[in-house]
This record gives structure tokens, sequence and C-alpha cells, in this order.
């Protein structure tokens, strides 16, 4: 534990609602994609439950420091090692892809690295400040993007046509399943990467049922955009489209003047999604730091930068990286970080308690009382 400071459990909810929400995803299965995002609640919610039940055996540690206890010293640090360098891929192709979003949506005459080098600034800073800065952040913001999110889709619901998402499950049940996966796998998986903001909350009863509202709450708005887009567009564009639900809001205009009302969206968009960026970020700096044995986060925070700046310009070219990595590549690797390791853990965590008896247990639990 590298911090004195903590967040409350609805700082926690709203942080996640903001990081299961600000994805954009490509959709799959057209309108039965919504009826798929529905689908990958369940193994997002046993993601948690997984993540919850290691937290409360281990309280007061990150999955960095209580996977050493659970398996070992160095069978810990390859865990933690593999962690470390998912966070690493996920860290660089997320600031890849909202770079060439808003390059391409917004400001084509600016290089991708402008954007790169502003979004990792923004997260090392954000590190620096700690977790109770970043829980004050998004609970002040958080009401600006509810409000103008209500505002965009009041509007999108007057461009919806009926006709465009009828009739429902009208693709093979493969692909639908297939598309439920494509959404647990990003984003609702990656509340996995909430393994090291989890210790830093405020001990209460809605400490580890916050988190599973707000996961039910992000696979119901996912399957929400996903009708709203296809209803826009129809089925033909929204599947072509990268960015759907922005080439939706485009179609919205007031009157005859207001037109391009995704501008108003793309700036809370944009700050919304670097909040993900800032939870990945953190749980990677402080990887790092219980790995290499630092006694602090801040000296890591400069060099994790600019590894993350040097690999998501030298290794991804474009959009079509940040899509063939997710096609093909985290589609085989999420899973492992998401349920095999954490079920790993646990249940060796299970073993090695039942082995040792219930005297130990309760040493471990009046330490973890101690440390928050």
């Amino acid at each position: 534990m590298y911090e004195k400071g903590r967040i409350s459990s609805s700082q926690l909810f709203i942080l996640i609602v903001i990081y299961m929400t600000s994805s954009e995803n490509p959709i799959m299965a057209g309108q039965d994609g919504a009826i798929a995002s529905l689908f990958a609640i369940l193994p997002s919610i046993l993601t948690f439950y997984l993540l919850a039940q290691l937290q409360k055996r281990h309280p007061g540690k990150i999955l960095f420091e209580y996977a050493e206890d659970i398996l070992g010293k160095w069978p810990g640090k390859l865990v933690s090692l593999l962690y470390i360098c998912f966070a690493v891929e996920v860290c660089s192709i997320l600031s890849r892809s909202v770079a060439e979003f808003v390059v391409s949506t917004l400001t084509p005459e600016l290089p991708v690295g402008v954007y790169i080098i502003s979004m990792v600034i923004v997260a090392a800073y954000a590190v620096y400040q700690g977790i109770e800065g970043i829980g004050r952040f998004v609970e002040m913001a958080f009401p600006f993007y509810f409000i103008l999110l209500v505002f965009i889709n009041m509007l999108l619901i007057g461009q919806f046509r009926l006709e465009n998402v009828l009739p429902f499950l009208d693709h093979p049940p493969g692909e639908i399943l297939y598309a439920s996966y494509l959404h647990y796998v990003l984003p609702l998986g990656e509340i996995i990467f909430f393994m090291s903001i989890l210790p830093y909350t405020k001990r209460s009863n809605k400490r580890f049922f916050s988190p599973v509202i707000a996961l039910v709450l992000g696979g119901l708005y996912i399957a929400y955009k996903i009708i709203i887009t296809v209803g826009v567009l129809g089925p033909g564009t929204a599947q072509a489209n990268t960015y759907p639900y922005i080439t939706a809001i485009r179609f919205v205009k007031i009157g005859e003047f207001i037109e391009r009302i995704d501008i108003l969206l793309l700036g809370i968009f944009i700050m919304m999604i670097l909040m993900r960026f800032i939870v990945i970020f953190y749980t990677l700096v402080h990887g790092v730091a219980h790995l290499t044995g630092a006694k602090s986060v801040n000296p890591l925070v400069l060099p994790l930068c600019f590894l993350i700046i040097g690999l998501s310009q030298i290794f991804i070219n474009d959009v079509n990286d940040v899509t063939l990595y997710h096609n093909d590549i985290r589609v085989v690797t999420a899973p492992i970080f998401m349920l095999l390791l954490p079920a790993l853990l646990l249940v060796v965590s299970w073993l090695r308690r039942r082995k040792q008896g219930p005297a130990n247990h309760v040493d471990s639990l009046e330490e973890g009382k101690a440390s928050n």
C-alpha cells in the first residue's frame, strides 16, 4: 500500500460508471448487440466477485501484494509481471485509439503524438495527486457528464427509427454470443483494473455492492447505446463505422443553426475516457512499484510515461492496428487476466487458508483492519 488516502463507496461507484460508459466500440450483431451486452454483465460480475473475495481474504493489500502471499515470492512476482504487461499493453492501445479518434473526428491537422503525450501527462498528474484527488475530480465532473448524456440522448430519440432495430434475434446465436464475449473483454471485464483502487476504498457495507450496481448500469447503457445508434443509422451503417455513436450524434441538429452537436459531447467524452486511462495507469504504476520494491510510486511515473508514449507510437501505426489488436489479440489474452488468474489466486488462497486453520485467518483480518 503506497497511499494513506481513501475514496468513498460513492466515488468508487461513479468512477466505475464513467469507466464502463465512456467506451466507444464498433457494433457487432446489429441491434442484437444490445442483447449481447446484457449477457456480458454476468461474467463481469463474476470477475468482480473473484476480485472482491480476494480483497476480503487479504484486506488492506493490492493484488500485486497478496499474489505473493498466496503463491509464494517468485510465482507471485510472475503473476504481478503478467498483470503489469497487460496494463502496459492496454495503456498503449487506449492512448493510441483515443488519439486516433480525436484526430479523425476533430483535428485532422494535428499529429496523434500530441494527444498521446497530453493523455500521459494528465495521468501522471493524477497519480501524483493520489486516489483522493482522483475521487474528488470524478465527483465534480460526473454531474456534467450525466447532464450532457441525457441532453444528447433526448435529441437522438428524435432521429430514432423503430424499423431500423426490428426484428430482434435476427442474427445467429453464435454471433450474438461472440458479440457478448467482446463486450465482456472490452470494457466490462476491465473491472479487474480496479484491483489497485478497491483497497483504498473506505470500509463500508457498500464497498463491494456499489461496483456490482455500476457494472449493471454500464451494461444497460451499452445496450441502450447500441439500440439508439442502430435506430438512427441503420444496422449496416452502424456496423460499418469505427465510431458509430459519434456518427449518430452528427445527425442531430437544433433548428437550422446549431449543428455538429457532437463537439459538445467530445470535450466531456475525452475527459471521461481519460479516467479510464488514469485507472489503468494508476494500477500499472502501483504494480511496478511493488515489483521493484520501490518505497514510493512517484519516481516511477516519468519512466512509465515515456514507455507508454514510445510503445503507442512505435508498435501501433493507425486505427487498423488497434482494431486488429482487439479482434485477434485481446480476445485471446483478456480471459487470462479477467478470470483465470483471479480464480487461480482465490482457489489457492482458499486451500492455503484451509490448511493453515482459522487462527492465521483471524490474524490476517486484524492486520488488514489495522492498515485500513
